[in-house]
């Protein structure tokens, strides 16, 4: 196997919500009763090309989970404890099957926070010091991409 472009490659994930059948079976996994998620295929080419430029490397793959601390709430903090691990948990199920399918030939590595996303992949990028950052091309609506 030949060697990578770079050692450290991050790659931050976003998630869509889907119903079963409406994208390509590489691209959803299942995470509960038919609550199905997938992602774009813009970020399908994201980890296919992460993998290439790391080679025999390692891949770190980001993902933001929304942070229950942030909503206003009666529950306890518990509670709100209990519901961002449950949601990183499902993240880092749905992340293992997507990246095992399009990262092949890396060692592959799982951050999964809650949190704002560009705050968890600036310090992902901070722990982890990749030589790259591989950021997918947004398939948003154009005028989503200008409020974001």
């Amino acid at each position: 196997m030949s060697a990578g472009v770079f050692q450290r490659v991050l790659v931050p994930v976003e998630f869509e919500s889907v119903k079963e059948g409406e994208v390509a079976p590489d691209r959803a996994v299942e995470v509960g009763d038919h609550d199905w998620v997938s992602v774009g295929e813009e970020t399908v080419h994201a980890l296919e090309l992460a993998a290439r430029l790391a080679s025999g490397g390692d891949v770190y793959i980001v993902h933001a989970t929304p942070d229950f601390r942030d909503y206003a709430t009666w529950m306890p903090p518990s509670r709100i404890t209990e519901l961002n691990r449950g949601a990183s948990h499902f993240s880092t199920a749905v992340l293992e099957v997507i990246a095992k399918q399009h990262c092949r030939g890396v060692t592959l590595h799982y951050v999964n926070k809650p949190g704002k996303a560009l705050d968890i992949i600036l310090e992902a990028a901070k722990e982890h010091l990749p030589d790259a950052i591989v950021l997918a091309a947004s398939a948003r609506h154009r005028m989503n991409r200008a409020f974001l």
